[in-house]
């Protein structure tokens, strides 16, 4: 097995956004709330750190790959990947949470005016839509009208209804 690899120490962050759809304070705050859930209880056997558990479940969330390549990236075995991931997607799932949003971007044909700004990150013109869904998968909001290419999911929860509805500190921004 090869030795773990902790990417906070050696990736940037446009890489780590890239691989974990986080930058570094994302993945940081998601260790720091979970943290005390999957930490092990003791130091035999080498045990694997909260930071490298979220990172596997991370990167498995992003991508859907086998357990087999996302434990090669971090230097861990297959099952305790698995077991990392079964054991932080556990302690994610916290009480109180009412909903899920995230951001996607919809392709737009390209327009005469401003048209640069609805470049995305692939070079493909879009509308950069947030859809936040409750518990039961009802949408709760849409918000479909900001350039791909020069707005952050982050800026579009801020400036949403939904936003301007529930208390500031009902929010938690994750990405970077």
């Amino acid at each position: 097995m090869a030795a773990r690899r902790n990417v906070l120490e050696t990736m940037e962050d446009c890489e780590l956004i890239k691989r974990y759809r986080l930058n570094r304070e994302g993945i940081k705050l998601v260790v720091e709330l979970v943290r005390d859930a999957i930490t092990s209880p003791t130091n035999r056997n080498n045990p694997i750190s909260p930071e490298i558990k979220c990172l596997a479940t991370l990167r498995y969330l992003e991508t859907g790959k086998m357990q087999l390549c996302n434990a090669d990236d971090l230097g861990i075995s297959q099952p305790s990947a698995s077991r990392a991931i079964n054991q932080t997607i556990n302690a994610l799932c916290m009480p109180g949470v009412v909903g899920a949003i995230d951001g996607t971007h919809i392709k737009i044909i390209a327009l005469s005016k401003d048209e640069d700004v609805f470049v995305n990150r692939i070079k493909v013109h879009s509308i950069n839509t947030q859809i936040v869904f409750d518990a039961t998968f009802n949408i709760l909001d849409v918000v479909a009208k900001w350039p791909a290419g020069s707005t952050h999911d982050s800026c579009i929860l801020m400036e949403s209804g939904l936003r301007r509805e529930a208390p500031c500190t009902s929010w938690v921004s994750l990405a970077g």
